[in-house]
């Protein structure tokens, strides 16, 4: 089963990490939170290819703006209409329900690729507008909610020979998260009870197990060979923009820098490259609900490959998607469409 030990962890960190070489001409592309960081350097490797469309999504117009400006400077060969920048903020499920009505609008026929790549770290307790937790609206049910309303697109792009990918990016910290979750069959609602705890840090960990839990409960609901490759990755441990919360505190930046240095934390454009590998890989059936790291598949933590975190993962299921179909009507028409009961 699946184990994290300091061996492996440093093993895989001072690993050179391969990047597909498959085109990528006549697809359309998303990426988000692709501003800074793993999300801005995987931009650029796909925008390199020269797809018929990327859209780099960022939490506002103005980031927008600049992200493509960066975009244009970096990829200097692309052609200047394959590359666009749309708002999207998960922290709002207007937002999101927004950023899909115009995808469905003014966006293109096909879908090919939704790289899920947009979190947040912050370890002070926070609630969003919609009341939930900050990094469990943000980095699970917001995400799931964009999946979701977009699966019709990926599924309809697909072709028996390329099927559409669905990339979200996980976390090593997954494998930690099992000690908050000891008594969850006791609880009378998942979702109801994580918002509500003050977890701190751990609280990142948890939302990431629950990106990992979704991407097994879909991927399990969709046929075989599958018309949609959906993927958890794990892009090591970087120097990324995600910690910037923590790296406000002088102290604290100076611990992060001190055990960066210590773990070989990678560069976000190696750590890119697990994203672009998972996007673009052509052996996509192997890679379908899985979670991978250092680009290749490796076995989920324990609790969720266990009966009790099977069981676990089936109610989360069942409750992220009324909470969704709360959120959006469409959800529940496109989950019995196109998800039927596994």
């Amino acid at each position: 089963m699946g184990k994290l030990s300091l061996w492996s962890f440093l093993s895989e960190q001072g690993q050179d990490l391969p990047l597909p070489g498959e085109s990528v001409a006549g697809k359309t592309i998303v990426v988000t939170g692709a501003n800074v960081g793993l999300g801005l350097e995987a931009s650029v490797h796909v925008a390199n290819k020269e797809p018929t469309l990327l859209i780099a999504t960022c939490r506002d117009t103005v980031k927008c703006e600049q992200t493509v400006k960066i975009l244009r400077e970096r990829c200097a060969g692309s052609r200047p209409a394959s590359l666009d920048s749309w708002p999207l903020d998960l922290s709002s499920f207007d937002n999101v329900r927004s950023f899909a009505d115009r995808f469905v609008a003014e966006g293109p026929e096909r879908l090919n690729v939704l790289v899920a790549n947009a979190g947040t770290f912050n370890p002070v307790y926070t609630r969003t507008q919609d009341d939930w937790e900050v990094m469990l609206q943000v980095n699970y049910l917001s995400t799931a909610l964009l999946s979701i309303l977009l699966l019709p697109h990926l599924l309809r792009s697909a072709t028996h020979d390329d099927p559409s990918r669905l990339v979200l990016v996980s976390s090593l910290g997954h494998y930690l998260a099992e000690p908050m979750l000891t008594d969850s069959q006791n609880w009378d609602h998942i979702l109801g009870a994580i918002s509500a705890k003050k977890f701190g840090v751990s609280g990142y960990n948890l939302s990431k197990m629950l990106q990992v839990a979704f991407v097994r409960e879909l991927g399990a609901r969709l046929p075989s060979p599958t018309p949609l490759v959906i993927t958890a990755v794990n892009p090591g441990l970087c120097h990324s923009s995600l910690q910037r919360e923590l790296e406000k505190y002088r102290l604290l930046r100076m611990v992060l820098a001190f055990v960066k240095w210590l773990l070989r934390a990678r560069t976000s454009e190696m750590g890119s490259r697990n994203l672009v590998y998972a996007a673009l890989a052509t052996n996509a059936q192997d890679l379908h609900g899985r979670y991978m790291s250092s680009c290749e598949v490796v076995e989920e933590c324990d609790f969720l490959l266990s009966a009790k975190g099977q069981a676990f993962t089936e109610r989360l299921w069942r409750e992220t998607i009324e909470v969704l179909s709360k959120v959006d009507d469409r959800v529940s028409q496109i989950v019995s469409t196109y998800l039927p009961a596994r």
